[in-house]
């Protein structure tokens, strides 16, 4: 609260991994790791709302989001440092101006062209992963739910989060997955797929075609650049509205 942000949960490290792949795993970041910490912030409404025509806008909002998330992340970090525990952050790593990625800008606009052979796409999807999947770890704190999008959908504010983790040493006790109910695509007709430019999205929630995505946003520019965030399958999902939720 002290931080401004919305959202706080804990995930068992040993419940998360024996769902992660090998090399993704929190332990493979903090030996003896016990707990994944998961920090969320809300975005603002408005500049989802107008979406494609205010995209500017909502990348603004959706890296300063982002950006006072990895300040209160570094801040819990060293607290718990200085308390003598084990802190790894997982901050989100794109910004204007320093892409941590690593992705030139002329290799990625090129690349647009090459992601739809199969090969190529392949070799993206197996190379975007984080480090800790913020939405799975959310999950298994109870924090919410994966939505048709493959989206964390929280009960107050559906998509419309933000997120990061930590991974500590330190024993806490982590919260319980929520039984589904948020997700009702049947009600709102499959919004976000429909909205999907990039046809990425399936009815069936199989994973995000994570190649095809990319490809659209490099079409809007660089990611971490000078390009915006697309943000429909986010603004076009209704869970954050109470009566959506509570309707039958």
């Amino acid at each position: 609260e002290m931080a401004g942000l919305d959202l706080f949960g804990v995930a068992s490290a040993e419940a998360y991994d024996a769902r992660a792949p090998e090399g993704r795993r929190a332990r493979d970041l903090v030996k003896g790791a016990r707990s994944i910490l998961v920090l969320g912030i809300r975005m603002l409404d408005l500049p989802l709302d107008g979406v494609p025509a205010t995209r500017n806008e909502y990348t603004a909002d959706f890296h300063m989001a982002n950006t006072r998330l990895n300040e209160a992340l570094f801040g819990l970090a060293r607290s718990m440092q200085a308390a003598g525990l084990k802190a790894f952050p997982v901050s989100y790593k794109e910004m204007p101006g320093w892409n941590l990625e690593n992705r030139p800008a002329l290799g990625v606009k090129l690349l647009q062209h090459v992601l739809t052979v199969p090969k190529v796409s392949e070799r993206v999807e197996a190379r975007m992963p984080d480090a800790i999947s913020y939405r799975h770890a959310a999950v298994l704190a109870g924090l919410g739910e994966l939505g048709v999008n493959n989206l964390l959908l929280t009960p107050e504010h559906g998509p419309r989060v933000r997120m990061v983790a930590l991974v500590t040493d330190a024993e806490l006790e982590p919260g319980k997955p929520l039984d589904p109910s948020l997700c009702r695509p049947e009600k709102c007709g499959y919004a976000c797929v429909k909205a999907c430019p990039a046809g990425a999205l399936s009815r069936d929630g199989s994973p995000t075609d994570k190649a095809a995505c990319f490809a659209y946003y490099i079409s809007l520019g660089i990611p971490g650049q000078s390009g915006v965030r697309c943000g429909l399958c986010v603004a076009k999902c209704p869970v954050y509205r109470e009566k959506f939720r509570t309707s039958s």
